[in-house]
């Protein structure tokens, strides 16, 4: 992380953690910058969205897929390589991710999935259910990341586990219960129980994951309008968190492509002040 010696995270009692200004700001200046500690693409988005730095993929041609778990892709050959690691954790997450979609769109058919009901609201229930199974799906890429951040990083994934997680609801509950099952069955293996990795990612995806939504070079238009990614910043996540924020995140990506660089993703670049570095898209808090 990149501070511009402006902010503090500051610890009370009463209310947790949080930044604080430790001088005056300037509006518009950048506070800081953060490099995400996890990051995962959007189920949704994943033929069109590097897996390594986020960005988008336009000729299919000219992507580098992986034919093992079929749910990833490479802008370049050099973000494959440099995303091997990482990916050869994720690989088998994404596979099982992929497979799970289709088993509850077949549940879904047949009716026995959550949006069996009357007739009259087929439609709104079935929309409901794709819903669900994007988030399950999403739940498993992030718990994908987490687990490989504990294979390359255990000091980082020591701070994104610190991070808040509240408590989580019973349906949250039963729904890491029925994925902690299926990755069983699917055999995949994490450094700590499967139950206990879902619930806590569950938890910190809720309360601090921050969408990514790219600032140029789309595939196509209706990607300026919804995130096709998703990552956790230990530090930029205490920041904008009030329905008066006093600061803006600014994501960024550069619409020509990515440059590949040590420790993965893409070099981001901020109108109006500022460069943020991160695997997955930087980060930037401005002060407003």
């Amino acid at each position: 992380m990149e501070e511009g010696g402006c902010v503090t995270v500051v610890t009370d009692p009463a209310v947790g953690r949080y930044l604080r200004a430790s001088r005056a700001i300037r509006a518009g200046e950048v506070l800081l910058s953060e490099r995400p500690s996890a990051w995962w693409v959007d189920p949704s988005f994943r033929q069109t969205t590097c897996a390594r730095c986020l960005a988008a993929c336009g000729d299919a041609q000219q992507r580098e897929a992986c034919q093992a778990c079929g749910g990833a892709v490479w802008c370049s050959a050099a973000c494959r390589t440099e995303d091997a690691d990482r990916h050869a954790v994720l690989a088998p997450w994404i596979k099982a991710s992929e497979a799970w979609r289709k088993k509850r769109a077949a549940a879904e058919t047949a009716g026995t999935g959550p949006c069996k009901g009357a007739a009259a609201e087929a439609e709104s229930e079935e929309a409901v259910g794709e819903e669900e199974v994007t988030e399950d799906a999403s739940l498993l890429a992030c718990a994908a990341s987490v687990a490989a951040l504990h294979a390359s990083d255990r000091h980082t994934f020591d701070r994104v586990w610190a991070m808040h997680a509240p408590p989580l609801t019973s349906r949250e509950e039963e729904r890491c219960s029925a994925l902690a099952s299926w990755c069983e069955q699917a055999a995949l293996s994490a450094a700590m129980p499967l139950g206990d990795l879902l619930r806590g990612c569950c938890a910190r995806d809720r309360a601090n994951s921050l969408a990514l939504t790219s600032l140029g070079g789309c595939v196509e238009e209706a990607r300026e309008h919804r995130p096709h990614g998703y990552a956790l910043y230990p530090t930029l996540a205490l920041a904008n968190h009030s329905c008066l924020p006093t600061a803006a995140r600014v994501d960024a990506f550069v619409a020509t492509g990515p440059r590949p660089r040590e420790g993965g993703g893409g070099e981001g670049e901020v109108e109006g002040g500022g460069g943020a570095e991160g695997g997955g898209g930087g980060g930037e808090a401005e002060g407003g």
